[in-house]
């Protein structure tokens, strides 16, 4: 192959490589077996999870895929209606009889699982009989998922204890987990688990604590921005203080300039408004002239003086010759 043969080979390879990178990826799919008694409805429900503060809530309009289980259990969930960032997803059945909605959290009957995926992601998910549901399930294709489910673990080991009345030792074990979870939270590959980490800790709490980590924490954080860590941000004064600074300084600032501006223009004296006579009369007066010695470098009448002085005091809003000497003519 010739030297131009080759370049113009290397050349279409790189201008495909490019094109296919430059196409949107095919959507990935949550797929599996479950295996279910009979009394559960063959049906796999995929919903969104809003926020980390909505956990718990859940309604129609957040489910984003069905699909049926065939006769062995198998399932397969498209991700085309999953954001391409990100996010907490939520897998569920129902008994049947039950609407879609119907959910179950805590207990034997609890019929979910939470799985942080986004819309390429390609997962696989095998549960063994038994209840619940999802308690011995096996997630493959997300090795960020074992971290999560060890966080939620972690998070119920200091409600699980014993402690025959010890509030110190319960306040001890609670501080060991929170220093764990933040452990997890600071070293995670995966952003959304990390932030499930601190949202499993009294965070608020601990921040009186611990501020700098917090700090570090938001910090390296900034860049992400969705209805999971903005609720999180907002939530710490370190976050809040800037934009409320700026808005109150500018605040500020714009009262103090139209509250200059308001005074400068009150006080200004409106000259325009004196007739030419007048504006003579207001320059003796500023002279020291006497209102006898107006009328005769004007050539008026000494009541016609006094009228244009007192016209001036009106125009001007002044109330003595000496309010008079104040007021800048040019």
């Amino acid at each position: 192959m010739s030297k131009v043969l080759r370049i113009r080979f290397v050349l279409v390879i790189l201008l495909w490589s490019w094109q296919h990178d430059s196409f949107p990826k095919d959507p990935g799919k949550i797929s599996g077996t479950l295996l279910l008694d009979d009394t559960w409805e063959r049906k796999v429900f995929l919903s969104l999870v809003e926020s980390f503060e909505k956990e718990f809530t859940f309604s129609n309009s957040l489910i984003l895929a069905t699909t049926e289980l065939d006769s062995l259990g198998n399932f397969e969930i498209p991700l085309e209606n999953v954001s391409t960032d990100w996010s907490m997803l939520r897998l569920h059945v129902v008994k049947k009889g039950f609407a879609p909605k119907y959910l179950v959290i805590g207990s034997n009957e609890e019929n979910y699982v939470l799985i942080i995926a986004k819309r390429d992601s390609e997962i696989r998910l095998f549960n063994t009989e038994g209840m619940p549901v999802f308690e011995n399930k096996v997630i493959e294709g997300a090795p960020y998922m074992d971290t999560f489910d060890y966080i939620s673990r972690l998070a119920e080991y200091p409600n699980a204890i014993d402690y025959e009345s010890s509030l110190v030792e319960k306040e001890f074990i609670e501080d060991v987990v929170a220093e764990k979870l933040k452990a997890i939270a600071d070293t995670s590959s995966n952003q959304l688990v990390s932030l499930y980490a601190l949202y499993k800790t009294d965070f608020l709490s601990d921040y009186q604590k611990d501020p700098d980590f917090y700090k570090s924490y938001l910090a390296k954080m900034r860049n992400e921005s969705d209805s999971y860590f903005d609720p999180f941000r907002r939530q710490f004064p370190i976050s809040n203080s800037f934009p409320w600074i700026l808005v109150l300084t500018i605040s500020l600032v714009g009262t103090l300039f139209l509250l200059g501006f308001y005074i400068s223009h009150r006080r200004k004296p409106k000259l325009e408004n004196l007739s030419v006579q007048e504006r003579r009369v207001l320059d003796l007066l500023q002279q020291g002239m006497s209102n006898q010695e107006i009328s005769d470098a004007c050539n008026i009448e000494l009541s016609t003086t006094k009228s244009h002085v007192g016209s001036i005091y009106s125009k001007l809003k002044i109330k003595s010759r000496k309010q008079a000497l104040d007021i800048k003519i040019k």
